[in-house]
Parts: structure tokens; C-alpha cells; sequence
């Protein structure tokens, strides 16, 4: 159980400093924006890469549990349309 808290935590910091990386790309990009503007120029865009494969496993398994969750709710609501206490779905 303490190597999951510890990967867990592992996870939790690399989000943080994901995070805060991001806010100072938009915060760089904000004031290029303003001087391009004023300079007549195109904006720039953002684009994001990570390469965490812990972080991506943890994703993807969280991303399983959700679709799991999905499918036992729609069973839920078939069996009560067909116990007829939904009239419409």
C-alpha cells in the first residue's frame, strides 16, 4: 500500500509542476500576445507535449474506471426503462 501513496504522490507532483509550467506558458504567450497585436502580427498558439509514461499509465487506468462506471450506469437505466419507471430515455 505505501509504494501506491508513494506513486501516487510521485504522480501528484509531476501534475503540480505540469501545472504550474503550463501557467507560465500562458502568462508568456499573454504578454507576447499583447505585443504582437499591437504589432499587427499572428498569434501564437500553445501546444503541450508530456513525456511521462507513469503519468499516462495512471490516465489511462483512471479512463478505464470511467468508462466502467459508464457502462454499469447505462445498464442501470436499461433495467429501469424496461421496469417501466423511465418513459423515455
Amino acid at each position: 500500500i505505501k509504494c501506491k501513496r508513494i506513486t501516487y504522490s510521485v504522480l501528484a507532483s509531476k501534475i503540480y509542476v505540469i501545472a504550474y509550467s503550463v501557467n507560465i506558458t500562458i502568462t508568456i504567450r499573454s504578454t507576447l500576445n499583447v505585443i504582437i497585436d499591437y504589432l499587427s502580427l499572428s498569434y501564437i498558439l500553445i501546444i503541450i507535449y508530456i513525456d511521462s509514461l507513469s503519468l499516462y499509465k495512471c490516465l489511462v487506468k483512471l479512463s478505464t474506471t470511467k468508462k466502467k462506471r459508464l457502462i454499469i450506469n447505462i445498464i442501470a437505466i436499461r433495467k429501469a426503462y424496461k421496469r417501466s419507471k423511465l418513459i423515455d430515455i
